[in-house]
């Protein structure tokens, strides 16, 4: 397992002193902008939180019989989902033992000999990840091929997705920390049917900010939808706007809409970087991916009810929604400006709407102190 080890230490913890997470929203201020722009602190956060918590990584109906796969990659890790021969599905790092060669280039596809071969030097695993034949190993020493195995990955299903966790910290208790996830399906998403939803089509944009400006913006209560959102505006009722954070690592929006929304509207946030927005017979989940301190990519997946709504209408809906990215992606490129700013350094929550900001800085920030303390300090 590797280990973080800061640039400059002193530094870091001066950043990570200068924020309590036990002052009220009322009385707080936001974070100060250097967990926006810290190298050190963006490092540490891919160990402490994308290293340690539940991420979005497909959906179900991308695997549907034995030796079917997809391969993609979170920030350094490059992971590997499969089911094997008895239809388990499984998620092992695709990484080769042997020299760290990736083993499977493709996307998605079918492993049709039922076996996953290295393209570097031919070692052979099975779908389970067990290693079945390695070449040339007459003189090798301390080696026995059956306990050679890839490196598991924490997989869950909930709803119609798929999470990884890479958490090798405490790989074997990690299934116990599936809680929010299970409890916004519960609550707030499987009423509305939709694991019954037909995915159409992903859309990526490359944004100019921190990943938690995103999910700021996502996160302050609707408050800038009537000035920045326009359109937005127009069709959700946002005098009956309402948040809602009644599990640890979720919160949850919602109102009634007309026209696209076609009543009951909710935007559900699933710590630490997904946001699944529900309404009518549509669906769209927002996926931010960290790049660096200063960048990230949104990755934008839509769905729609073939059953109750037409092709066309799901496209007039896309756009609609490429609108509010836009204007979106404006408002979290020009924060950042801000942030850089020797003019900014710390602001404050509106309590009445940006409650769940506050939650998720408070989670974070928790987060990041218990995983310094305990595996860097």
């Amino acid at each position: 397992m590797k280990t973080y080890l800061p640039s400059n230490k002193t530094q870091l913890e001066h950043l990570l002193q200068s924020w309590s997470s036990k002052v009220p929203v009322e009385r707080a201020l936001t974070l100060p902008s250097g967990f926006y722009t810290s190298r050190d602190l963006f490092e540490l956060e891919r160990y402490a939180i994308f290293g340690q918590n539940w991420l979005l990584a497909a959906r179900k109906s991308q695997l549907n019989n034995p030796g079917d796969f997809l391969t993609d990659r979170f920030l350094s890790e490059p992971y590997l989902i499969n089911l094997d021969k008895s239809s388990t599905l499984l998620a092992h790092y695709n990484v080769c033992c042997h020299h760290g060669m990736c083993l499977l280039k493709d996307k998605q596809g079918r492993l049709e000999t039922n076996e996953i071969v290295c393209p570097y030097h031919g070692w052979i695993y099975d779908l389970n990840g067990r290693l079945k034949k390695a070449f040339r190993l007459k003189t090798i020493e301390e080696f026995k091929a059956s306990k050679i195995r890839l490196q598991t990955i924490g997989i869950q299903t909930v709803g119609p997705f798929i999470y990884l966790n890479f958490n090798l910290l405490n790989n074997d208790t990690i299934k116990n920390d599936t809680s929010h996830l299970e409890y916004i399906h519960r609550k707030y998403l499987a009423s509305t049917k939709y694991e019954q939803l037909e995915y159409v089509s992903r859309k990526s944009y490359h944004i100019k900010c921190n990943w938690k400006v995103f999910v700021d913006n996502y996160l302050d209560g609707g408050y800038h939808v009537p000035i920045a959102h326009k359109q937005l505006g127009s069709i959700l009722n946002l005098n009956e706007y309402k948040t809602v954070i009644d599990h640890p690592k979720t919160s949850v929006q919602y109102c009634t809409g007309s026209q696209r929304t076609e009543g009951n509207v909710v935007f559900a946030f699933i710590y630490p970087n997904l946001m699944i927005n529900r309404y009518g017979p549509f669906m769209d989940t927002n996926l931010v991916e960290p790049i660096d301190e200063r960048n990230c990519v949104v990755h934008m997946d839509y769905y729609y009810c073939p059953k109750s709504t037409t092709k066309e209408a799901e496209e007039k809906s896309q756009k609609d929604s490429e609108v509010v990215q836009g204007e979106d992606i404006y408002l979290c490129e020009n924060v950042q400006i801000g942030l850089e700013s020797q003019a900014y350094d710390s602001g404050r929550y509106v309590p009445t709407v940006e409650h769940a900001m506050h939650d998720f800085h408070t989670t974070l920030f928790d987060q990041l102190g218990n995983y310094y303390n305990n595996h860097v300090k």
